[in-house]
């Protein structure tokens, strides 16, 4: 910093010449840098002019700006404290979008309400996932749970039909259709002898063709092919009923009656769709009705014993259970965890409904219910037990000491108690007529 020469004017040059020193020792001792407020170095260079007033504003500004910077500065925040406010922030985002899903999500329904189904009742009323098929004698009609019809097929007269939650199988004759959900046929074939019924599993559609005493099983895939036939395994038997059990369906088991020994006899039949008979169990006299697949067991139940085999057919006796005296009303198999099955004493149940008593065995688990109310059905939906009578629906959890009731809204009384739908509904019949009604759901059974 060069210093001005003073100008030979006596005292007030020599007073210039004192204050130029100053300030270059100032500068010098500064260092070579902005500073905290940005304009230190212009300060100085400006002061570094010939004028006095410019002298003046230096001195001034050098004295008193540095000091008000160094006051305006913020201690940093420590890490801590800046992780501490991060999660804050984040639970806060959090809060805000579960509080948005709860508040538009599907609530649990607390009431019941009822839409009325464009069809009169009958038996050939059957749940098709999340809606209903009727057959009125020439077509399958297939109906929303709100009443509106989805599509119908026309098959004619003295037809049958089976169906799983979403492809249908139906038959007149000798004549096989398999249908999708909806309602396009993806196979139609004759089978060359008259059907006696079909049933659908996930990945097959198994029909019994042939004489009653003389049946021949054909087994087709969703888009009819060919998958297997069994015959041998049924001379002289009388076939009752067939499914599919596995992760994917694969195996499939039968049910026949020996009718031509000593004694009745029914006889377990268990395959693997395309390769082989895995084995054959003779059941007894006592008459078998229902096969529920759960954890890789088969639970076989007829009117003495719910008895447990393998999917290979081996029983394990040590896991049967005594049923005698009481009818399997529904049963429901969840995605995880033992199935749920749904019982009412024989003469409760048996044509005329007048069920005062429930049973629901499930694992380890057997409890019963009494009801409020003589009830003419129940079921078990999303691990959950309702029985319904004339004018109320009744609802109780696995852990619950009483049933919630629900009145019904429709004006007519109830009178059968058809099945349940794949999203919480429940199909009734109140005389000819015929409605879906919503099941009301308790928060801790919501999954």
């Amino acid at each position: 910093m060069k210093i001005p020469a003073a100008p030979a004017c006596g005292l007030e040059a020599r007073r210039l010449e004192i204050f130029w020193q100053y300030a270059f020792n100032l500068h010098l001792a500064s260092p070579r840098r902005t500073g905290y407020n940005g304009k230190q170095r212009h300060l100085l260079h400006a002061a570094a002019t010939n004028s006095p007033c410019a002298a003046l504003y230096f001195c001034r500004a050098a004295t008193g700006r540095k000091g008000a910077a160094m006051q305006r500065v913020k201690p940093k925040m420590s890490r801590p404290k800046a992780f501490a406010l991060l999660f804050l922030i984040l639970a806060a985002i959090g809060l805000v979008i579960w509080g948005g899903v709860r508040l538009f999500s599907a609530r649990p329904v607390s009431s019941v309400t009822a839409s009325l189904l464009p069809c009169p009742y009958n038996d050939t009323i059957m749940p098709f996932g999340k809606s209903v098929l009727y057959y009125d004698g020439v077509s399958i009609h297939c109906m929303s749970d709100t009443g509106s019809v989805r599509w119908s097929f026309q098959i004619g007269p003295d037809a049958g039909f089976d169906c799983n939650d979403t492809v249908v199988a139906a038959w007149v004759g000798s004549t096989i259709y398999i249908l999708d959900q909806n309602g396009n046929s993806s196979y139609n074939d004759n089978l060359g002898e008259e059907i006696q019924f079909a049933r659908v599993g996930a990945q097959y559609v198994a029909a019994v063709i042939g004489d009653t005493t003389t049946p021949r099983l054909v087994v087709k895939d969703h888009t009819g092919a060919h998958m297997d036939e069994e015959s041998d395994a049924y001379s002289t038997l009388i076939l009752l009923d067939v499914g599919f059990y596995g992760k994917n369906g694969e195996y499939m088991w039968t049910l026949a009656l020996d009718v031509f020994g000593t004694a009745s006899n029914t006889i377990l039949n268990t395959f693997e769709v395309g390769k082989m008979n895995t084995g054959a169990v003779s059941l007894g006299e006592a008459i078998t009705y229902a096969v529920v697949y759960e954890n890789g067991l088969l639970r076989v139940i007829n009117t003495r014993k719910m008895l447990t085999f393998n999917d290979r057919g081996t029983e394990d006796a040590s896991a049967s259970v005594l049923v005698y005296g009481w009818q399997l009303l529904d049963s429901e198999v969840p995605e995880r965890g033992d199935a749920l099955m749904l019982f009412a004493p024989t003469s409760q149940a048996e044509s005329i409904f007048d069920i005062r008593e429930l049973r629901l065995i499930s694992g380890s688990r057997d409890k019963r219910y009494s009801l409020p109310d003589t009830c003419i059905g129940a079921a078990v939906w999303n691990k959950t037990v309702y029985a319904l009578s004339a004018d109320t629906l009744y609802r109780a959890g696995q852990n619950d000491s009483r049933f919630t009731t629900y009145p019904l809204p429709m004006e007519r009384q109830a009178t059968r108690l058809i099945g349940t739908l794949a999203n919480g509904r429940a199909v009734v019949a109140c005389g000819d007529e015929v409605y879906v009604i919503t099941l009301p759901q308790a928060i801790n059974t919501l999954n």
